[in-house]
Parts: structure tokens; C-alpha cells; sequence
């Protein structure tokens, strides 16, 4: 994670982050999600239970939480997690249709 935070950064996209170590969460790690528009949570695995109990535990919008899954069997990787919040946060931008007209 720390490798993809720099190569973020050399993208000139800066990320606050959180270490999550333990449940049940301490309450720094509501307030660190509600003092963000958009978390994104990353796991290495594929039922994404991290995302899930933290929905259940402090009734966050999971809409705010974005999931950044790996579950291939093989480590994740900094590419993969830098490729992955890209994906999501191009995914965010929206375009016009053309010059004349805006969706």
C-alpha cells in the first residue's frame, strides 16, 4: 500500500490514509470515513468483509465506500491498487457530450 501512496503521488493524485489493524474499530476510523466524501477499501480478498462491517458498524453509506478487491491467490500488488482507484476515479468524471451540449 505504502508503494502505491508514492506512485499516486507521482501522479499528482494525494490520498489520506488508514490503516484499519483491529475490530471491533476504534472510533478514529468513523471519523476518518465521514470526513471524507469517498474511502476506498482496499482488500485481498473477494467477499470484501472489511467494507461490510464497516458499513454494519458505523451505518456509512456504502456508496462512499469503494472497494479496491484482489482475489486472484496471488499478493496484491502496488500496479494493481494504482490501477484500480484510477479506473474508479476516471470513472467518476464526467464528460460532455459534445461542446454544445453537457449530460
Amino acid at each position: 500500500m505504502a508503494e502505491a501512496i508514492e506512485l499516486l503521488k507521482q501522479q499528482n493524485q494525494i490520498f489520506d490514509t488508514l490503516r484499519i489493524r483491529a475490530f471491533p474499530f476504534p472510533d478514529f476510523v468513523a471519523d476518518f470515513i465521514r470526513s471524507h466524501a469517498r474511502v476506498f477499501v482496499v482488500e485481498q480478498n473477494r467477499d470484501g468483509q472489511l467494507r461490510s462491517l464497516l458499513v454494519n458498524e458505523f451505518g456509512i453509506d456504502p456508496a462512499r465506500l469503494v472497494p479496491v478487491l484482489h482475489y486472484d491467490g496471488t499478493p496484491i500488488t502496488a500496479r494493481f491498487i494504482v490501477g484500480q482507484i484510477g479506473e474508479k476515479v476516471q470513472a467518476d468524471v464526467v464528460k460532455p457530450l459534445s461542446r454544445d451540449r453537457v449530460a
